[in-house]
């Protein structure tokens, strides 16, 4: 590539960056106390909530990792990610929005475990449901920094770690300065610019490639028919992958979501919530399938000779992203390179500053705060918050360095620890009257237990084909399904203690002897 093309892409991600650190120091001022800086006050529009919450789901796993999967197996992970996600926001509004939004004044709710500790009772669910947490988030925030680091680092000339730290820093500084008011702000910029780029995206490719029809037909005539083939797909348990994702992790798993669903907190209108649903499905639609095409396009473009074998030269399908926007539009449309780029990097830092605010409010606030330290001033505990954040942003940076798996898979991984934590127990607290403390409890630690010993004892190891092809569901699948039996068979046969929400949200007397 020329180094005009270098220079010109560089400025446009350069500018970029001391935007989103200006938003950060502007938003310095808002921060009055933990409320403004966890929830923003609860006075946030919901179209910038709908917008964030969006950008949090796409991240860098679709717009990223995502196409570099697709470059290297098959465009069957379209369907099997991308579209059941969709059908999660509307899912998450229409079985828990309502009440998580209506009682965080009435409770001051901030965080996940926040509301299981008020609909169920007790200091152990929030405690499971914080470590939980913690452990998704390492994973899925790694994610976005693995995908930050291999792009700044083609780029810039630098190495990988180099531009892993430098993605962590930026988002670091303006989190933990601005808080939930700076994430709002500069997410919705950013996913303003995932759409953008997600536009340029579609229209480069029909450019490249003459058309879907066009792409499609010359890959399977170069051989790759086993690639195009979803039957095969796999190992041939693609078929098991999405049914765990579609009906398990993905759709009702994003109840479970807390770099997402947290964001409801902060909804300024609750008669809005709606909307935010509506938003959130729309955003991910446009986004997430325009970065699947990507990795169809590149493969294309290495079958007709236009691009090298990515997974020969780079030793990893995921710097399709990097070789595309860095080497080809780098040459032929530096600012639009620059821009693809900025879109690329937004959806990262969407859901890295999430993470790193609940990552650290898992522990200062959900188990310190909360369970031992009860009697902090806001003072001390908006310090410790940043203090914590600072600790779990040290841990990704930790866990960066090592090798994993494709960046989609690590994302995945993480996804998966949250919605078998925190599904079943959020969606049994709104529908089933049964429910008790020990219940919750139990099924909490059941999800976060079940699925953290599979992927780190088997699938990490294995890879995902293979623990598929063992186990048929994947381990946030296998720890929903336990969770939800182990809450319902629970709460069967405990006491029917409960918190003081759940009397609120089922419409049933309090005990005047309520034990908490």
């Amino acid at each position: 590539m020329t180094q005009p093309g270098i220079l010109i892409e560089a400025v446009v991600i350069v500018v970029w960056i001391i935007l989103i650190l200006g938003v950060g120091v502007y938003s310095r001022r808002f921060i009055k106390g933990t409320g403004e800086f966890m929830v923003g006050g609860r006075a946030i529009p919901v179209w910038m909530l709908g917008f964030w919450s969006a950008g949090a789901s796409v991240s860098a796993w679709a717009f990223f990792g995502l196409p570099g999967a697709i470059y290297a197996a098959g465009p069957w992970q379209h369907w099997a990610l991308c579209i059941p996600m969709m059908t999660g926001f509307p899912i998450t509004v229409l079985f828990l929005g309502r009440w998580m939004r209506i009682a965080a004044r009435k409770y001051n709710l901030m965080t996940m475990p926040d509301f299981l500790g008020e609909v169920y009772g007790g200091k152990l669910i929030r405690i499971f449901a914080a470590i939980g947490i913690v452990i998704g988030s390492i994973f899925y925030a790694t994610a976005q920094f693995k995908a930050i680091g291999v792009l700044l680092s083609t780029i810039l000339g630098v190495d990988y770690i180099t531009g892993a730290a430098l993605g962590i820093a930026i988002s670091v500084v303006y989190v933990v300065i601005g808080g939930f008011v700076a994430g709002a702000i500069v997410n919705t910029l950013n996913v303003s610019m995932m759409i953008i780029a997600s536009i340029i995206a579609v229209g480069l490719g029909y450019m490249w490639t003459g058309g879907y029809t066009n792409m499609y037909a010359t890959i399977i005539r170069s051989g790759l028919t086993a690639w195009a083939n979803q039957d095969a797909a796999m190992g041939g348990r693609a078929w098991w992958f999405w049914a765990s994702w579609f009906l398990l992790v993905s759709s009702f798993g994003l109840v479970g979501q807390p770099q997402i669903v947290q964001k409801l907190y902060g909804i300024k209108k609750p008669s809005t919530l709606w909307a935010w649903g509506l938003l959130g499905s729309i955003v991910f639609g446009i986004t997430c399938p325009a970065y699947c095409y990507l990795g169809i396009v590149t493969r294309y473009l290495t079958v007709v000779g236009q691009a090298p074998n990515i997974v020969a030269v780079y030793g990893s399908p995921d710097y399709v992203i990097a070789w595309l926007t860095v080497y080809k539009l780098g040459a032929e449309a530096p600012i639009l390179g620059g821009l693809l780029i900025a879109g690329v990097i937004s959806a990262a830092w969407s859901t890295i500053d999430g993470f790193v605010m609940m990552g650290g409010a898992a522990v200062a606030r959900d188990i310190l705060n909360k369970c031992f330290r009860p009697n902090w001033t806001d003072k001390q505990l908006l310090k410790q918050l940043r203090i914590w954040m600072l600790v779990v942003g040290i841990l990704i940076v930790i866990e960066t360095m090592f090798p994993a798996e494709l960046i989609t898979w690590l994302a995945a991984i993480g996804w998966a620890q949250f919605a078998a934590t925190l599904a079943p127990a959020l969606l049994l607290a709104t529908t089933w009257k049964g429910i008790t403390k020990w219940g919750g409890t139990a099924g909490v630690f059941v999800g976060m237990f079940v699925t953290a010993f599979l992927t780190l004892v088997y699938r990490i190891p294995m890879g995902t084909a293979r623990f598929i092809a063992t186990f048929y569901l994947d381990a946030g699948a296998w720890g929903m399904i336990l969770s939800f039996i182990t809450i319902i068979l629970v709460s069967l046969i405990t006491k029917k203690e409960r918190g003081p929400l759940y009397y609120e949200i089922h419409k049933v007397p309090q005990p005047t002897q309520q034990t908490q």
